[in-house]
């Protein structure tokens, strides 16, 4: 005879084994797949670290070739201009010493002659720049970068990364340089001399070893032979220029530099751990310039993470949470098994009692009732005199039909009657009944028959609630919403309710007039189809695509906007935002409204107030209007300012025999050739007449007279398309710059006219500068 104990094991045996075996199976799953994603993570994480320590040294490298190109666009600029050979030296070295304040990681500029003589040697100490006497320039004739500049051209090249030697002798502690060279030539084409600037790789290489605390590993940077630049162990960077065989991935990993070395880009595992790394050289280098960048060594950036990095941090957590939940599952299957045995003993006597329990429960409401085989009420409880203003004794006998209104009596009657006949119960059953006082109330019916031993319906029990005051309630609501859809369909403003996530749920007629979406297709959609970034550049600040266009509409207030209709039209609209709380979660009411012809009207009168007529360039006005904010913003952060006053030549003989029809067209083709040669950050306005002024932020003297000199020339040289036919004309310009004799714009302004004057009674279609507002030209 099988005991209640074997029952008991038996019946655990059965249901715990198959959820034994799925927690196995899970279990293994899941540490599996925890460590194939942890090391694709790994991988993932390695890869982008690599690309973006290349990105940086290319990024850095890319810099010292546009600085070496734009110092030597400027050294055959000043050799090709008129002066002497020593003024023209002296010039130059102030440049180059300019340069190098500016640029921290600048450690040595220098010309060389076509013989490899050094012209010009600036060299940089603690952000000071020290020029170097004439008799202590050296001959580099024999120096390697010399050496390859007669087969250079007009390219740019790049050396070794090297340290910086400091009379035969590397200086300490380290400082590691690269040398960008390129050659200078002459209007004619002839070789005017050699530019070499020395930059420290301190700052990037820096950087670079940063790279090691965000890396799950080491990282390394190796010159072309594998010579540890950036490593692990310091005291093996740069042993490769010591002629120490130390210090090279050959040595430390020979089999992994193998492959690293036979291809430019990978990743790969070996039992030295998973290496990712990525080759700089000219072929990978980013052709952006118009010149060719040639490398003299190539450089790789390795990450090297070990095997014991690539297991999975805290799996023995895992398994132990795997054991707990095996033993947990088995005690609570123990336990359910136990139970339900036991249960089943005490189910059987229960049932009855339990039926009726059930039956009351599940119809359980306000008030419980019951009623016999003729429907009127047997037993009643709960509160039905607090509804019904009867009692409960006088409820007894008494039928539910004598309460009901008479406009629901029939349907009440047949609700009843065909639960009856059926034998099916009946739930949410709302009739309008009237109590004691005579007043109507909503009653909620919900009721189960109850049969005799043949099966036949003997009467109801059941529950009723009273939902008067939820029926009033919705009542009220939907007249609400009612009369807030009038008056949404009514306005002329676009009406927008959005959640938390930005996604239409109302969306008004007018808004479907203005932006030609039907509210179909806006529910549940963004407002991302309606406004975009490159509209609104100047509007709301947003430059590129990477700004969230769509958290204006997340924020509150007043704020103006443009936006598109279906039909990709733009416009500006006007946006209203009120913040909403409902179901716990925030919302957005916005209104917007079409305001084109006030951002017209708006846009014509600030172009009128600050632009002249004639020409469209900035008037009087606005010109010493944006001059005084630009002085402001110079003297409060110590930056270059200069201007320049423009006069064109014998301008009033243009009007006498042409015509002012033709000196009109003429003042306008000046303005279009200024406007081809200066920034947009310059003010280019008309002050009088044809007299014209030009200011130049973040601009030094030597750029202004650069300046001024392109615009002289490109006006000489351009043929004006007047009504009276072409006609060529030359201007005289002023150029002042901020100093410390020109601290005011009165100042810079009477400085730029005394320079314009003299340029005049210089013989016209020149430039003079001017430094002090005192008459005295520079």
């Amino acid at each position: 005879m099988v005991t209640c104990s074997d029952n008991i094991f038996r019946c655990f045996i059965k249901r715990f084994t198959p959820i034994a075996v799925l927690i196995l199976v899970l279990a293994f799953g899941a540490h599996f797949s925890q460590h194939r994603q942890y090391v694709n993570m790994v991988k993932n994480h390695e890869l982008h670290l690599v690309k973006s320590d290349y990105i940086a040294f290319s990024d850095w490298l890319e810099s010292g070739v546009e600085d070496v190109s734009f110092l030597a666009g400027l050294v055959e600029n000043r050799l090709g201009s008129p002066g002497t050979i020593v003024d023209k030296h002296d010039d130059l070295a102030s440049v180059f010493a300019t340069f190098g304040r500016e640029n921290s990681n600048c450690v040595q500029i220098r010309l060389l002659s076509p013989l490899g003589k050094e012209q010009i040697r600036i060299n940089m100490d603690k952000g000071k720049a020290q020029r170097v006497e004439n008799e202590f320039l050296q001959d580099k004739s024999s120096r390697p970068y010399f050496l390859d500049s007669s087969v250079l051209g007009d390219d740019v090249s790049v050396s070794v990364f090297d340290l910086n030697k400091e009379f035969g002798r590397i200086e300490e502690p380290y400082l590691p340089v690269i040398r960008f060279t390129k050659n200078v030539y002459g209007v004619n084409g002839g070789l005017l001399g050699v530019l070499v600037v020395n930059l420290s790789g301190k700052s990037l290489l820096r950087s670079l070893k940063k790279s090691s605390s965000e890396s799950f590993g080491q990282v390394y940077v190796v010159n072309g032979k594998g010579g540890w630049i950036v490593g692990p162990d310091e005291s093996l960077e740069w042993q490769f220029l010591f002629g120490d065989k130390t210090g090279y991935m050959e040595d430390s990993f020979s089999k992994g530099w193998q492959l690293i070395n036979g291809s430019d880009f990978g990743q790969f595992s070996s039992a030295s751990g998973l290496f990712t790394y990525i080759t700089l050289e000219e072929k990978t280098f980013p052709a952006v310039f118009r010149f060719h960048v040639m490398f003299k060594d190539k450089w790789k950036i390795i990450s090297r993470v070990d095997e014991n990095e690539l297991q999975v941090p805290w799996s023995g957590v895992t398994i132990l949470l795997a054991v707990l939940l095996f033993l947990l599952s088995a005690f609570f299957f123990w336990v359910k098994t136990v139970s339900s045995v036991e249960g089943e003993k005490m189910r059987i006597a229960l049932s009855n009692s339990e039926q009726r329990f059930m039956d009351v429960a599940d119809a359980a409401g306000e008030f419980i009732w019951e009623t016999g085989p003729d429907g009127c009420f047997v037993f009643v409880t709960g509160r039905a005199e607090d509804i019904l203003g009867y009692s409960s004794e006088e409820l007894i006998g008494r039928s539910p039909f004598d309460f009901v209104d008479e406009e629901s009596s029939w349907e009440v009657r047949k609700e009843f009657l065909d639960a009856a006949q059926n034998g099916k119960s009946f739930n949410g059953l709302v009739f309008k009944f009237v109590n004691r006082e005579g007043r109507k109330l909503w009653l909620e019916f919900n009721g189960v028959p109850v049969f005799d031993e043949d099966g036949a319906v003997t009467g109801f029990r059941g529950a009723t609630s009273d939902i008067t005051a939820q029926q009033r309630a919705i009542q009220d609501l939907q007249d609400r919403e009612d009369m807030l859809q009038s008056i949404s369909d009514s306005v002329q403003d676009a009406l927008v309710l959005m959640d938390e996530k930005g996604l239409v749920h109302f969306w008004n007629p007018a808004a479907e007039n203005i932006f030609g979406y039907a509210a179909s297709e806006m529910l549940g959609e963004s407002l991302s189809c309606c406004i975009f970034a490159e509209d609104n550049e100047e509007i709301v600040g947003i430059e590129d695509d990477s700004a969230d266009v769509e958290s204006l509409f997340s924020s509150y207030g007043s704020f103006t906007v443009n936006v598109r209709r279906k039909g990709g039209a733009v416009f500006p609209a006007e946006v209203l935002l009120s913040p909403l709380r409902k179901d716990d979660e925030w919302w957005v009411v916005g209104t917007i409204r079409d305001v084109t012809e006030r951002k017209e009207a708006e846009d014509k009168l600030r172009m009128l107030a600050t632009t002249d007529p004639l020409t469209g360039l900035a008037n009087r006005r606005f010109f010493m209007e944006s001059a005084e904010e630009a002085l402001e913003r110079s003297l409060r952060y110590e930056r270059d300012l200069s201007l320049m006053m423009i006069d064109i030549d014998f301008f009033k003989n243009v009007n006498d025999m042409y015509g002012h029809d033709a000196g009109d067209d003429v003042l306008r083709g000046l303005a279009g050739s200024g406007l081809k040669i200066l920034r947009k950050i310059d003010v280019f306005g008309r002050i009088g007449g044809e007299e014209f002024s030009v200011l130049l932020p973040d601009t030094g003297l030597e750029g202004a007279e650069l300046v001024a000199e392109r615009l002289r020339r490109e006006i000489e040289q351009s043929r004006m398309m007047t009504r009276a036919g072409e006609l060529a004309i030359t201007v005289s310009i002023g150029v002042a710059t901020l100093n410390d004799d020109t601290r005011t714009l009165e100042h810079l302004l009477k400085a730029a006219d005394i320079g314009l004057y003299a340029a005049k009674h210089g013989g016209r279609n020149r430039v003079e500068v001017q430094l002090s507002p005192k008459g005295s030209v520079g």
